[in-house]
């Protein structure tokens, strides 16, 4: 390794609906990090730095908070668009956020499926994210079965994460990592 701290970094688009909760995501992915090292301040920068560690590696990965502009193109959160299309175009994964007490936005997840088919990602390693997993009942419009089988439909990893009980959180990156690690050449998934 050089005299970085890490072995590979990837930028991660977190994508969804407004109000599904990827602010929190990055919160809490940022608040698990400050139990284990340094605070890396992003101030006017509207992604998160977070180390993960897979086969005995470093993987930095770059946290995007991104919200939908149409079908084929995401903006992010208070960015020039010079900014976003470098964001975008680069991105290694994404992390299509849902919220499983909002319908609407589990049906709007859809979309990027579509932008993925009309080869608008080129490579992108894709990955379901259905938020506020501590819901449970009455309080779900959304079943841990119905994300399970759109992932699946769309030949993608699926988990359903709190940002409020930790639930998943650490699993989500560390899966998303070794997906693209593998799609990469660098690890057997």
């Amino acid at each position: 390794m050089s005299s970085r701290s890490y072995h590979h970094l990837f930028k991660i688009l977190l994508v969804g609906d407004a109000g599904v909760g990827k602010c929190d995501l990055l919160a809490k992915f940022e608040e698990d990090k400050r139990q284990e090292e340094p605070f890396v301040s992003t101030i006017g920068i509207p992604f998160r730095v977070r180390d993960v560690r897979v086969g005995g590696k470093t993987v930095r990965l770059q946290l995007w908070n991104a919200v939908w502009d149409d079908l084929t193109t995401f903006t992010s959160s208070n960015t020039s668009s010079a900014t976003t299309t470098d964001a975008t175009r680069t991105a290694k994964g994404v992390l299509l956020v849902y919220d499983v007490t909002h319908e609407t936005s589990f049906e709007n997840t859809r979309r990027l499926r579509k932008v993925r088919d009309e080869g608008g990602l080129g490579e992108v390693v894709i990955m379901l994210l259905g938020t506020n997993a501590h819901y449970r009942g009455d309080d779900r419009q959304v079943t841990w079965q119905r994300g399970k089988e759109l992932g699946d439909e769309a030949g993608v990893k699926f988990l359903e994460v709190s940002a409020v009980t930790g639930t998943n959180m650490e699993q989500a990156l560390l899966t998303i990592t070794k997906a693209i690690l593998a799609k990469v050449g660098h690890i057997n998934e």
